[in-house]
């Protein structure tokens, strides 16, 4: 696992901000807030995780917000418009997000685009694509029709804690929202892959130098491409739990979230030049944005400066790592020099 030091500190902040909410805001740190809390960050951790896998190789998508929505309206007209059972609808959401995954990977090694240029077209054109075959425009009447199908609504599960120890009665314990599982499930799959499979090594070696990777003899386009369709699945499966939570899908489904996403992978530690990753920053990150928010909503502080905040928090962020990789690079000329 490669490890930057910037990250090494990232729990111990969390720990910190978390303490100071809990201690400064009233009912921050009751049971239900947190329920709220992971039920509504889950998601943006999964997103954050996709999003790693392409920043790990030097790339960046822009597009992970439209395909939240893509595949959440895909989810919405197969059940409503072809009512299509809820175990075929969902591998079928998660089959379209991970295939407008797979072409931004395409376009970047296939046309040689810009990863930024790339997605930022695909962005575009699939908000575009969500709008024509949206079923809220194609058949009126169901702008109003929540979904229903139990595999589907089924996501919004909690896990009562309290209930499964028979302590309900006189303890309240958290509900463990079925997202927040699903989200520690895909963290700890794609931390033991990034760190201990051949996979996560030839990521990490393309990250770090693409053209020594390519001479080593690996596979390095289809290596960019699957980190993109990565991206993509992970944006499918968010759109499934949002989904679940909202009963709908909407044209504006994720909108804005790429821009969450890459400041919880960049505050998590992922290296945008490449080369270092985790995914348990990422996630860190993503919980951490979601800390501040919540409590300064407790607060009452309006949504106009939580923005301001979470963009200081993120050039805090990458100025870090600038630093960091700034005392990387002269401690090793210094031990090159001597």
């Amino acid at each position: 696992m490669s490890l930057r030091p910037g990250a090494a500190a990232l729990p111990a902040f969390f720990a910190l901000t978390f303490g100071f909410f809990s201690v400064a805001t009233p009912n921050f740190a009751s049971a239900g807030n947190l329920e709220n809390l992971m039920a509504g960050y889950a998601f943006v951790a999964i997103v954050a995780m996709g999003q790693s896998f392409v920043i790990l190789l030097r790339g960046i998508d822009l597009s992970v917000g439209a395909i939240v929505a893509l595949a959440g309206m895909v989810a919405y007209d197969a059940s409503l418009i072809l009512h299509l059972p809820g175990w075929l609808v969902l591998p079928l959401a998660l089959l379209a997000a991970t295939l407008a995954g797979a072409i931004n990977g395409l376009l970047v090694v296939g046309l040689r685009l810009q990863p930024f240029i790339a997605t930022l077209a695909t962005l575009a054109a699939y908000r575009g694509l969500v709008f024509a075959i949206s079923g809220r425009k194609l058949v009126p009447e169901l702008s109003t029709t929540p979904l229903a199908d139990p595999w589907i609504v089924g996501l919004e599960t909690y896990l009562d804690i309290g209930a499964a120890l028979g302590v309900e009665a006189w303890l309240r314990l958290l509900a463990v929202p079925l997202s927040f599982v699903v989200m520690l499930v895909l963290l700890v799959l794609f931390q033991a892959m990034l760190s201990h499979t051949r996979l996560g090594r030839n990521l990490q070696a393309i990250g770090g130098n693409p053209e020594a990777a390519r001479l080593a003899g690996i596979p390095v386009q289809r290596h960019v491409v699957l980190a993109y369709a990565l991206c993509g699945l992970c944006a499918g499966i968010a759109a499934l739990l949002l989904v679940a939570r909202l009963t709908t899908a909407t044209e504006s489904l994720g909108n804005g979230l790429e821009l969450t996403a890459i400041a919880a992978a960049v505050i998590g530690g992922v290296a945008l030049r490449g080369g270092s990753a985790t995914f348990w920053g990422p996630v860190l990150g993503a919980f951490l944005l979601g800390v501040v928010l919540l409590g300064l909503t407790l607060h009452g502080i309006s949504q106009f400066v939580q923005q301001i905040l979470t963009g200081a928090i993120l050039l805090g962020a990458v100025a870090q790592a600038r630093w960091l990789a700034h005392r990387r690079d002269r401690g090793r000329a210094a031990l090159a020099a001597a």
